[in-house]
């Protein structure tokens, strides 16, 4: 892989432009990791790598050491470790509220109290996640309940 870096004073901002013939395991790392300095995350669907807005993402999930993010209607696999994700995401809406997940509080419609003193957020896409009781306080107190 070649790096490029140039230097011009008329430049007002910065742009970084990537050309590949084949988009390997390494550049996509680069591109999913570039992407949240623009507020976007990249994830696979179909093969395809695709750049979601921060915003439209309702949460991302790690199942079988694969880390996936969910929208309204489809999930992406990122190649982004969750703890990378929320370090980056700090001072976001994005909150932990299991070891496998981390979500958009801004995305929650409601939530309830479950058995066990769990708690359950039903997303804006009507999908319910669990918040575990290690994090049900901090997660109330985001929320404001």
């Amino acid at each position: 892989m070649k790096l490029i870096i140039k230097h011009d004073q008329n430049v007002t901002e910065p742009e970084i432009t990537v050309s590949y013939g084949y988009l390997d395991d390494e550049l996509k790392d680069i591109l999913a990791f570039l992407s949240l300095a623009d507020n976007q995350m990249a994830g696979s669907f179909n093969g395809e790598t695709h750049f979601i807005r921060l915003s439209d993402i309702l949460y991302f999930e790690t199942v079988d050491r694969k880390c996936f993010f969910y929208t309204a209607d489809k999930a992406f696999e990122t190649k982004i470790k969750i703890s990378e994700i929320e370090e980056r995401l700090i001072n976001t809406p994005f909150s932990r509220i299991s070891k496998s997940i981390l979500v958009n509080l801004r995305k929650v419609r409601s939530i309830n109290t479950e058995k066990y003193s769990k708690l359950c957020a039903t997303l804006s896409n009507g999908e319910k996640v669990i918040v575990s009781r290690q994090y049900l306080n901090s997660i109330k107190e985001k929320l404001g309940v």
